[in-house]
């Protein structure tokens, strides 16, 4: 396998036609490509090589059955990548997600997104399905059938009617199935009056299939419309979902994500809220502004996460609004409430810091590639691991 030079693929480009200005100004590129890697060394050579001639920062996740990329860069090194990525044709008919935005600032949230480095690492899987060593991962070949954004939003706007062979067929039992995590669903979802949203209220993308099998009955004989950030956990998860056999057949899911769908529609059609990424950016809203996410101690309308704070317990993403800051320090997110914890529970070191969590934790964010493990308090030698997606 051989892949094209930087040098050979800007001989053979014409002239770029957009303005300086627009060139040098910064974007954050996202992309994943399942498919069978021939040579793994190769590629791993490829993205080491491109991405730091490049200046690209951000995290690459390569297995043998394909990558996962997000990287940031000048617009301009970020298109010479996608030219050098195509140029192989392993990768064709990618999906690149490039987006202009601010610069990352050197500060705590560009540091657990991972924009203040460059991470280029072989994994066995793209994203964990489940934590369960014996749990065979399903045939990425069985995922559910792709719909564009434009597509997806006919079948929401003309509920009633759902997709067969041929499209559209007169017949009820459409359900929404969101594939993301408790801390992305709190700031945005979709939403269609006559159609069922079915959030899992998940801590990590691990525990999908666990709640997949607890409410398959949610699930069988419907047409269910999945949806995440940009599409990669809905191939796995369709695909998990289809091999529970009859009955579980008809499974669509939103090609490109929630990022392709805001771009056909910046009003936000039927996302509302924002959508929640593993960049430097936070999240990104449509022209709507109106705020989904609540305040986890008061309920007042919030969705910032800038502030980075998370639970005592199992260190997952709060939500609590600059007032609610400045009168505590310490938070328990729903689900540790949910299983019994409460602030109350929570003992203080000498520093009058929280000991609920293990010295292993640490604050680095919980990204699609990421895995932290980290004791529960009163479960001695119990671990949770903790994998974004």
């Amino acid at each position: 396998m051989r892949l094209q030079t930087e040098d050979e693929l800007s001989a053979m480009e014409p002239e770029p036609q957009n303005n300086e200005q627009e060139e040098d100004g910064y974007g954050v590129l996202l992309y994943y490509k399942y498919a069978q890697i021939p040579d793994l060394d190769d590629l791993l050579a490829f993205y080491h090589s491109n991405c730091n001639s490049l200046s690209l920062l951000g995290r690459v996740r390569l297995s043998p059955l394909g990558v996962n990329v997000t990287v940031g860069g000048k617009l301009s090194s970020l298109k010479k990548h996608i030219a050098a990525v195509e140029s192989y044709s392993l990768f064709e008919g990618t999906d690149f997600k490039l987006a202009a935005c601010h610069r990352p600032l050197k500060d705590k949230v560009a540091e657990e997104c991972g924009f203040t480095s460059l991470s280029i690492r072989v994994v066995k899987e793209l994203v964990t399905l489940s934590s369960n060593p014996l749990l065979k991962s399903p045939a990425i070949s069985n995922a559910g059938t792709h719909l564009s954004a434009a597509e997806f939003h006919s079948v929401l706007q003309n509920a009633g009617h759902v997709m067969d062979n041929d499209r559209t067929t007169p017949s009820e039992g459409i359900v929404l199935l969101d594939a993301r995590n408790l801390y992305e669903t709190r700031i945005g979802k979709f939403h269609k009056s006559n159609v069922e949203t079915l959030d899992p209220g998940i801590r990590q993308y691990s525990d999908l299939p666990s709640w997949i099998d607890d409410n398959s009955d949610q699930l069988q004989g419907k047409h269910i419309l999945m949806y995440c950030t940009g599409g990669i956990r809905c191939e796995m998860a369709s695909a998990y979902i289809r091999s529970k056999g009859v009955g579980f057949e008809n499974v669509f899911q939103l090609f490109g994500g929630i990022q392709r769908y805001l771009e056909q529609f910046p009003d936000g059609g039927y996302f509302k809220g924002k959508n929640f990424v593993f960049d430097h950016r936070i999240s990104v809203g449509s022209s709507d502004t109106d705020i989904l996410g609540n305040c986890l101690l008061c309920s007042f309308p919030f969705d910032d996460y800038s502030s980075r704070l998370r639970c005592t317990y199992c260190r997952m993403l709060v939500l609590v609004c600059d007032s609610c800051q400045k009168d505590s320090s310490t938070f328990v997110c729903e689900l540790c409430q949910k299983h019994g914890k409460d602030v109350g529970l929570i003992s203080f070191n000498v520093n009058g810091k929280p000991d609920a969590m293990s010295p292993q934790a640490d604050d680095k964010t919980v990204s699609p590639d990421s895995k932290l493990s980290l004791h529960l308090p009163g479960r001695q030698g119990k671990r949770l691991g903790i994998e974004g997606s």
